[in-house]
């Protein structure tokens, strides 16, 4: 618990990403800056833990080095970030089919043509729009729509089913893909720019390494907020007094500090963490390549006997993950699990997955996560105004796009605004 001042020039509540890169950004241009933050560490929702020589992020996490907010604040050389396999693996009636971009994976390309996942129409069409994308020079502000109205009008039922719906399901946390195709654009560019993957030391060495390039003293742990106005901040541990304050917390604290504010709902995600009893070269190729059930989904029905959105061998390109050179594999599932027998479920579709005996395979841990991810629904404001009053700024990925770099973004347009308005 930290001795937090009586006063301070700005006022940031949350030391996630957001509030973060708005403190990062404010002491820079030479302002006093208190951050506040009702956890033990920096970080928000991108945390890791380290167990009996594992990292263990807290849910499914990874970063995207073509993110250009994130090029902008952090020294990516020092994360050293360890891509994965630019291609998913589909997983259908105990078959395994690879799907990449051929260019970047020469050697799946009749693979990826022939997999039973849709017409060779509709993929090469598909990777018509995704290269048009990348292309583009501007932001798609037209017309907004489902992700999933768009898919099934542009691509097919097929392609959209067996293939997009079960990988999107994952990286959106919700299986309808009710979400903006505004932010499926953006996500979707971001895929075909860059190739994601995990710093060597986990995901919370992103947030350690933003809080570094603050001032010493600036972040106070275990400081909760609970009532704001534009010259103070109320905290369980004393009233700060203050210049201007930013919000910077998660959607659903931010609605309890100003009762009048909209958020978006919030997907839910379970990760398992298992070590396999095999070595991670008989796991897809000794590569870690994300594995999803191209069968998972009929429509939007969710088959429960497939509880699994995707699941990745995380040692195989990330060996410090996993010291002794243990498999460690991530799990995730939609929604709040918690009970042993959704383990054993989550166990016997890996078996599937990985077309292995899973029942050797160590639990490490499971991380049931309500709040994981902001939900975009269409149609959505990919830049929502940072200004909720006089002196008052909000920031947050649910205020931009719900990404690791829509939060650091936000949290740079908070701080921008702030000292234009000269508080």
């Amino acid at each position: 618990m930290s001795t937090i001042p009586k006063s301070s020039d700005v006022v940031i509540i949350g030391a996630g990403l957001a509030g973060l890169a708005a403190a990062r950004r404010l002491a820079i241009a030479g302002r006093d800056v208190c951050v506040i933050d009702a956890g033990d560490a920096a970080g928000g929702r991108v945390r890791t833990d380290r167990v009996d020589g594992l990292l263990l992020d807290r849910g499914f996490q990874l970063y995207n080095p073509s993110y250009t907010e994130g090029a902008s604040v952090l020294d990516l050389n020092s994360l050293d970030i360890k891509s994965f396999s630019p291609g998913v693996i589909v997983s259908i009636d105990g078959r395994a089919y690879k799907m990449a971009d051929p260019k970047r994976e020469p050697t799946w390309a009749v693979d990826s043509l022939l997999a039973p996942v849709g017409k060779i129409s509709a993929k090469l069409k598909f990777a018509r729009y995704a290269l048009g994308l990348v292309l583009s020079k501007t932001s798609s502000n037209t017309y907004d729509q489902r992700t999933d109205a768009f898919l099934r009008a542009k691509f097919g039922t097929k392609l959209t089913e067996q293939l997009l719906r079960p990988f999107l399901a994952g990286v959106f946390l919700e299986g309808e893909l009710a979400t903006s195709k505004r932010f499926f654009d953006i996500t979707l560019k971001s895929f075909v720019s860059g190739t994601p993957g995990v710093p060597r030391e986990g995901m919370q060495a992103i947030p350690t390494q933003l809080a570094a390039q603050l001032p010493q003293g600036s972040i106070n742990f275990g400081v909760t907020a609970t009532a704001v106005a534009q010259t103070m901040v109320r905290t369980d541990q004393g009233d700060i007094r203050t210049r201007s304050v930013v919000i910077a917390t998660n959607a659903r604290s931010a609605a309890i500090l100003i009762p009048s504010l909209k958020v978006p709902a919030s997907n839910s995600v379970t990760t398992w963490y298992h070590l396999a009893d095999c070595s991670g070269s008989e796991l897809t190729d000794g590569k870690s390549t994300l594995v999803v059930d191209g069968k998972k989904f009929n429509g939007t029905h969710n088959d429960p006997s497939r509880p699994l959105v995707n699941t990745v061998v995380m040692s195989n390109n990330a060996p410090s993950y996993a010291s002794q050179k243990r498999t460690l594999i991530s799990s995730s599932a939609l929604g709040v699990h918690h009970s042993v027998e959704a383990e054993l479920q989550v166990r016997s579709h890996l078996a599937s997955l990985y077309g292995v005996p899973t029942g050797g395979w160590a639990h490490v841990a499971t991380y049931p996560i309500p709040d994981a991810l902001p939900m975009m629904s269409a149609p959505h404001d990919i830049a929502q105004d940072v200004r909720l009053s006089q002196g008052v700024y909000i920031c947050g990925d649910y205020r931009q796009v719900s990404s690791i770099d829509g939060a650091l973004a936000s949290g740079r347009r908070a701080a921008e605004a702030l000292m234009t308005d000269d508080l």
